[in-house]
């Protein structure tokens, strides 16, 4: 991939969109189902907001100096560059692991562990040689895919939907408090909007806080599609959107799940495609130049060595390793570019 090569601050946005939205599609197995939609709704507005208040200040500074800290060969670059990596390839992990668990599960004779993580590091390493570019053109397409399958799903479902199925609880705010706090993740594919794109021109929009409102959307759009059709059965699922498609039907055409399935991959594909991306130009950062040539094999190594770490951590303690990191990387990013911006400015001047 070449390091020069940008993409737009839309079509980041798009692979964020994307690479969020299949999280909530293929959900984590250690976890319950969705929990009541009377908490959940709420839940997700407050999260959105709490994470749209911690972007305020790296997404104001993105403009104006925080793509300094990803500038030069400073020592402090090197370290956050290498952090970055580590993190964003421990989320690539964690994706592909999520990815092979839904597999197995959706089939009926699943293939053995090696040979899936197999394919999907090679697709990875596939998508690093056609670049940048060629990666967001393709989650362009995916998502379009993905949210087809997702309004098939909603309409096979729509007769079998029940409003008494949505519970009415008296409204607690510690509950809905406690929903929140639980289901709060800051997710690293943030850092992949700073560190694939450090400067922005003043001119150029970036519609992040769009795109969590509509992460926001979907999720509450999945919650009461849940909640309507399933009831309470909904907090027993452990993949509670698979489970909508398996139950959903269109005219003749039944078990649409398969083609869901489908669809669902191919996003975890073009998350896990991306992550590497993220990993492979934060190592581009730390390599020597005549090692350079070598960062898209480096990025996926790091994954594949990961894999294994993060199949002991399990995914509960490492949604709340990401929560953290992610929130350390991008204060450190803002408060480092920052500093570093105002030195190259009063040395200029």
């Amino acid at each position: 991939m070449n390091e020069q090569a940008t993409v737009s601050a839309k079509q980041l946005c798009i692979l964020l969109f994307l690479s969020l939205c299949v999280d909530m599609a293929v959900r984590s197995f250690t976890s319950g189902g969705m929990p009541p939609a009377q908490r959940a709704i709420p839940a997700a507005i407050l999260n959105a907001a709490a994470t749209s208040l911690l972007l305020i200040f790296p997404l104001r500074l993105q403009r104006g100096g925080t793509g300094e800290a990803w500038r030069g060969d400073a020592l402090g670059t090197k370290l956050l560059s290498f952090f970055s990596a580590l993190v964003l390839a421990a989320a690539g992990a964690a994706a592909a692991i999520r990815a092979e668990e839904f597999f197995r599960y959706g089939c009926d004779e699943p293939m053995p562990h090696l040979l899936v993580y197999t394919v999907f590091l090679s697709a990875a390493f596939y998508a690093l040689r056609c670049g940048m570019e060629s990666l967001v053109r393709a989650v362009g397409i995916a998502t379009g895919i993905f949210l087809a399958s997702m309004l098939l799903m909603l309409l096979s479902n729509i007769g079998g939907m029940r409003l008494f199925n949505l519970a009415a609880e008296p409204f607690e705010v510690r509950g809905i408090l406690q929903t929140a706090v639980h289901g709060f993740v800051l997710p690293p594919e943030l850092l992949l909007f700073f560190l694939l794109r450090p400067y922005v021109d003043a001119a150029e929009k970036t519609p992040v806080y769009r795109t969590i409102a509509m992460l926001c959307l979907f999720y509450i759009a999945l919650s009461f599609c849940a909640q309507a059709v399933l009831g309470a059965w909904a907090e027993a699922q452990t993949q509670t959107v698979h489970t909508l498609s398996r139950l959903g039907s269109l005219s003749v055409f039944r078990r649409l799940d398969a083609l869901h399935t489908a669809a669902w991959m191919l996003a975890e594909l073009c998350k896990l495609s991306a992550l590497a991306c993220g990993v492979q130009s934060a190592v581009l950062r730390i390599l020597p130049k005549r090692l350079q040539k070598y960062a898209d094999r480096y990025a996926v190594g790091m994954l594949a060595l990961l894999i294994p770490v993060c199949i002991g951590l399990g995914q509960e303690t490492l949604y709340c390793a990401f929560t953290v990191a992610t929130a350390a990387l991008l204060a450190v990013m803002t408060i480092y570019g920052h500093i570093r911006e105002g030195s190259y400015a009063k040395k200029n001047g």
